[in-house]
């Protein structure tokens, strides 16, 4: 399988493509961290900006991945078309997409260096 997207990939949010994206929070990724679930911890300021993120991020092989203010997000699908996204380090984003968005100006080295493995 290729790492790059095909045109479809590239543009399944903007709804012309697949149905409307519908995002599911995950309570494993909200405060208090629930005993005994895994899971990255969402900022309680990015949470209503979820359905957002999702709507504007990029399907690659599998999953979905967003930009807010230098953090990484990724969207996994739990159920058809309807997904659950949390925040990531730089280092779990595919390469090639990272590259994209730095030679588009959507992120920049500095904020890659600075969430790398950390969000």
């Amino acid at each position: 399988m290729s790492d790059e997207p095909n045109e479809k990939d590239a543009h399944a949010a903007d709804g012309k493509n697949e149905p409307a994206l519908i995002y599911e929070p995950n309570p494993k990724h909200s405060e208090p961290w629930q005993i005994g679930k895994r899971g990255s911890l969402c900022d309680a300021g990015v949470r209503p900006l979820a359905s957002t993120l999702l709507r504007e991020s990029v399907r690659w092989e599998g999953k979905r991945y967003a930009i807010h203010q230098g953090k990484a997000y990724c969207a996994q699908e739990h159920e058809p078309n309807r997904w659950h996204g949390y925040p990531i380090g730089w280092v779990e984003v595919p390469t090639k997409l990272v590259l994209r968005w730095i030679r588009t100006r959507r992120l920049s080295k500095r904020e890659r260096k600075k969430y790398w493995e950390t969000h």
